[in-house]
This record gives structure tokens, C-alpha cells and sequence, in this order.
């Protein structure tokens, strides 16, 4: 290689900046990962996964991995909580899983990843076809329905690409899920249908085949994460809010005194972070929500900022500023 080519070639790694393949380090100090994949479970409370024999491959996983001991949803019900974990706010969608009829243009993930040159797309599970913007599946259902597109956030924005291909559309099946895990996206989420991810039916009867999907879809993902430099992230859109039956947004400081209603105000849930990188047995004690979720991803590929802290978690002490870095391993000579 002559001197400016070489010169050249030097120059490229380093505007390449965090991005690149393989175990770097964003100046963030987060390692920056060629794969994250997240998923998003439904409806239970923190103590109804961990430590919870009818969930062997989850508590599995949170042994092998990082344990987010105090992560708290922002809401309840279901659907904005998937909007403050994609665009670090609700979009005001109301708290009644009510479908939006427009699109929005706000910053979030997929479009923000998008612009850097990286690559975002959603796998969900009993969507009909790719690009569908169904509401549910089977059509008309009630309860309990199979798909739910309240589970799919970026299908409402304008800014995140929905053609009628795996190339075009970022919204596709899980059927789409690649069996070559390099061919990937840079960030996926997946979703399971509610008969999967613990929606339907009571803890004892959604807990044990949601774990077992989980075991039978993506530990063959996992295991190759470990050493391919990449990531999955599982986590639950808000805990078991059945009997309290709350709406609105919900605060992590509320005083926990035994009632139902304390534990649905507070809306803690299990979350998991496993994979390369990662130290085992982690438990991470800082609290946290999905929005840290959100601006742990940005501050590793370098995204700019989408929405803002939840009120109720940032008068708690959850900044808008916090990102997880206790669970990775740290940078070599750091």
C-alpha cells in the first residue's frame, strides 16, 4: 500500500468513529455492537419472572448475564410504554391501546439509526404480511387476540421506511427473522404474539409458554451473540396491572405498603441484558426505565437524542442523562 492510500485508509477508520465492526468502544465507553436484538415481553411483575421456577430460561439468562434490578415501565396501559422505549415519549397516544390514525414525524430509534447508515428493523410475530398495518390478528378480534399492532410503534411514524419488502419495509414477520444472524439488522425488536410474550391468561398459565418460546426461538441467537459481538436485550412493557387496573403514567418513587394498587402504581419489570460483553451475574442497581434503554442504544452508535425522561422517573432520580454502563465489561486499559 503506497503512503496516501495508507494515509487515506487511516483516515476512514478513524471518522468511522464507534461504529464499526467487531469489539469496539464508543467514546461513551459502551461497547458497540453489530447486533442488538430486543425483546419485548407483556404484563408481569418483576418478582413473577425472577425467581420464578415456571421461567427456567429467563432466570437462566439473567445468570449468565446482567440483571436491571430496578427498571421501571412508564405507564400503564400496554402501548405507550413501546413508544417511550422507541421514541423516549408516548406520542400522546392516550392510555387505552387506542391504534393511532396518523403518523408521526417525531425522532425515534429506527429512523435515527437509519440516518448514521445503520440498519433498524421490527420482527413481529402473527403479522399477515410484511407491511401490514393490520390492528389485529385474526381480524376483528377482541380478546385475546394473537397479533397486536399496539405492540408495534414504528409502523406509526412517517420517518421509518414501510415498503412491501424484507429491503424496503422496516416492519416484517418473524418469520422474516434470519437464520444467518449476520445478515441482521443493526437493532431488531421482536415481538412476540400474546400468546407468546405472557400477555394472555394469568401468570401460571402465560409465564411457562412464553419462557419456553423464548428457549425455542432465540437462544440459537444467543448463544452465537456471545461471540459474534452482539446482544439481546428482554424486557416487559409494564407489570401485572390486572387487578388494579390503573391508567396513566406511573411513578417508580411510590411508597411499595403490600396493596395491589402500590404495585401497579410503581410498575417494576425484569429486564435482561446478555451477550458479548457482558458481565455475568450483573445486578445492575441504578434505577432505570425504558428511555435509559433508549439512550443506552443512542449513546453507543452515537444517535442524536429522541423525546425525553418520563416526568414521574425523572423527579425519582432517573435522569435523562443516565445510560447502563455497569453492565458491560469495561474498555480494555480503562
Amino acid at each position: 500500500m503506497d503512503r496516501p492510500t495508507l494515509v487515506l485508509a487511516l483516515l476512514f477508520f478513524v471518522l468511522a468513529g464507534c461504529v464499526a465492526a467487531g469489539p469496539r468502544f464508543c467514546p461513551a465507553g459502551l461497547p458497540v455492537y453489530d447486533h442488538v436484538v430486543i425483546v419485548v415481553e407483556e404484563n408481569k411483575d418483576y418478582d413473577q419472572i425472577i425467581g420464578n421456577p415456571a421461567a427456567p430460561y429467563l432466570n437462566r439468562l439473567a445468570a449468565e448475564g446482567a440483571l436491571l434490578t430496578h427498571m421501571f415501565g412508564e405507564e400503564h396501559n400496554s402501548e405507550g410504554n413501546y413508544f417511550w422505549l422507541f421514541s423516549g415519549d408516548n406520542q400522546s397516544v392516550g392510555f387505552d391501546d387506542k391504534i393511532p390514525r396518523v403518523k408521526f414525524t417525531a425522532n425515534n430509534l429506527g429512523a435515527a439509526l437509519i440516518a448514521k447508515g445503520l440498519s433498524f428493523k421490527g420482527y413481529s410475530e402473527g403479522l399477515p404480511a410484511i407491511g401490514s398495518e393490520v390492528d389485529v390478528t385474526p381480524p376483528g378480534c377482541h380478546y385475546p387476540c394473537l397479533y397486536g399492532r399496539k405492540h408495534v410503534p414504528w409502523i406509526s411514524f412517517a420517518n421509518v421506511p414501510d415498503g412491501p419488502t424484507a429491503d424496503t419495509s422496516s416492519n416484517l414477520r418473524f418469520a422474516d427473522f434470519p437464520a444467518d444472524y449476520n445478515q441482521l439488522p443493526t437493532v431488531a425488536f421482536v415481538i412476540p404474539d400474546q400468546e407468546r410474550d405472557m400477555h394472555n391468561g394469568t401468570p401460571q398459565e402465560s409465564v411457562p409458554p412464553g419462557d419456553r418460546w423464548l428457549a425455542d426461538n432465540l437462544d440459537r441467537y444467543y448463544q452465537w451473540a456471545k461471540t459474534h459481538n452482539s446482544l439481546l436485550i428482554v424486557t416487559f412493557d409494564e407489570n401485572d396491572n390486572l387487578k388494579a387496573n390503573l391508567r396513566g403514567l406511573t411513578d417508580p418513587a411510590v411508597v411499595q405498603d403490600g396493596t395491589v394498587r402500590a404495585r401497579s402504581a410503581q410498575n417494576r419489570i425484569a429486564t435482561i441484558v446478555a451477550g458479548a460483553h457482558i458481565k455475568p451475574r450483573y445486578a445492575e442497581p441504578m434505577m432505570v426505565n425504558h428511555v435509559t434503554l433508549l439512550r443506552t442504544l443512542e449513546a453507543m452508535y452515537e444517535l442524536p437524542r429522541s423525546g425525553h425522561q418520563q416526568p414521574y422517573a425523572a423527579r425519582a432520580g432517573i435522569s435523562d442523562d443516565a445510560v447502563l454502563r455497569g453492565v458491560f465489561e469495561p474498555a480494555p486499559g480503562s
